[in-house]
């Protein structure tokens, strides 16, 4: 609540259980949650703040495939540019229409999809 104070109770209990917090987890401290709900409740405050701009660094790690499918719907929906690190390949095809490598101290950039990325680098196991 105190990071979206404009937010009616409703739509911040609505914003709860899209990212699975439900009863008494709801009310929980932060300090007593595991470290896969911590990163829900931040990517959820993220997410709900008008933003047009996330940088994220392997924002899947620490998520339970549910909470990983949340999160990918609500980045799919997410009108604004997403810069991320993964390693989650499955999350990489779903999100991406651009793949910027950094390898050797060289930046390449593939503008496509990740299988374009993964064709035209060579990195396609064949």
């Amino acid at each position: 609540q105190d990071a979206l104070p404009q937010a009616n109770i409703g739509t911040i209990r609505n914003l709860c259980a899209a990212f699975l917090f439900q009863g008494d987890t709801v009310d929980k401290q932060i300090k007593l949650l595991s470290g896969g709900e911590k990163s829900r409740v931040v990517l959820a405050t993220m997410l709900a703040r008008p933003l047009n701009f996330l940088i994220l660094d392997e924002p899947t790690n620490h998520l339970d495939i549910q909470s990983r499918e949340i999160l990918l719907g609500a980045l799919q929906k997410f009108t604004g540019t997403v810069v991320l690190v993964s390693h989650d390949r499955h999350f990489l095809r779903s999100l991406v229409n651009r793949v910027m490598e950094v390898d050797h101290g060289e930046m390449r950039s593939y503008g496509g999809d990740y299988e374009y990325y993964l064709r035209k680098s060579g990195h396609l196991p064949g």
